[in-house]
């Protein structure tokens, strides 16, 4: 047998060098691929980690505002049953419009009062609107905390 006319892949030494480990391509391609998957997956991470801060911001305000609600009208069914205007009464302790009120009966943070006025519905069934009024047998108040709002109707 000729040496020379059956060399196998392995042992012809051009096609040995060639299986012996990554050409600078394959490095740079693979590298390239690798730092696009990265960056692609750190924009999605990081939207997705600025989204839940804010939906928890969102959700504790949510919980403050229950919370203030709640003592309100916890507040004014024991004024209902003792006070001869639990209306007026409640209307000084929840404070004026425009105010913001803090480390109170209500809340040991704070909260704004957006409104804060005596009502009373006028017109015909459906198209009723609300009306100032100074004697009114209802009580609109709206309160905001970190941007969100809560509105709750006290009445006679």
């Amino acid at each position: 047998m000729n040496p020379h006319t059956h060399r196998t892949d392995a042992t012809h030494p051009a096609r040995a060098d060639r299986r012996a480990g990554f050409t600078l391509i394959e490095i740079i391609v693979t590298v390239m691929l690798v730092a696009l998957v990265g960056a692609m997956m750190l924009s999605v991470s990081g939207t997705a980690l600025r989204g839940s801060a804010e939906s928890l911001a969102r959700a504790t305000a949510q919980a403050q505002l229950t919370d203030i609600i709640e003592s309100m009208t916890s507040d004014y069914r024991a004024l209902y049953a003792t006070a001869n205007d639990p209306i007026t009464t409640i209307m000084g302790r929840i404070g004026t419009a425009g105010s913001t009120q803090s480390n109170n009966r209500y809340t040991t943070g704070s909260y704004t009062v957006v409104v804060n006025r005596r009502i009373r519905f006028v017109g015909t069934a459906p198209n009723f609107t609300e009306q100032a009024d100074s004697s009114g047998d209802m009580l609109r108040v709206t309160i905001e905390v970190e941007g969100s709002t809560a509105t709750t109707l006290f009445s006679r």
